[in-house]
């Protein structure tokens, strides 16, 4: 079983490797930076957004599109979300699948 801290090192790690590909994108300054985080019954929910944005309020460095990371409380796997739905769809649906 994971601890959070745990698993706030695994999205963190999972977050610079987004920032990393999309690099080419965005301000090559920035960062992406956890925003919020949120248990739930089978991990956490890591919710993350652009340092500059956090920090400015610049409305031109905020990420758009961005799904929450969801880490396994069992495994430490990143499960698959996105942003067709709250969070707790894809929740429920890892739920379901015994992920």
């Amino acid at each position: 079983m994971l601890t959070e801290p745990e698993a706030r090192r695994l999205a963190e790690a999972e977050i610079a490797r987004l920032c990393e590909e999309g690099r080419a994108y965005f301000d090559p300054e920035d960062t992406f930076v956890v925003s919020a985080m949120e248990e739930c019954s089978i991990g956490w929910v890591y919710h993350y957004q652009s340092a500059r944005y956090l920090r400015t309020g610049e409305s031109t460095a905020a990420l758009g599109g961005n799904a929450p990371i969801l880490i396994g409380r069992r495994n430490g796997a990143i499960l698959p979300t996105g942003t067709a739905y709250p969070i707790e769809h894809y929740i429920r649906d890892h739920e379901v699948s015994g992920e």
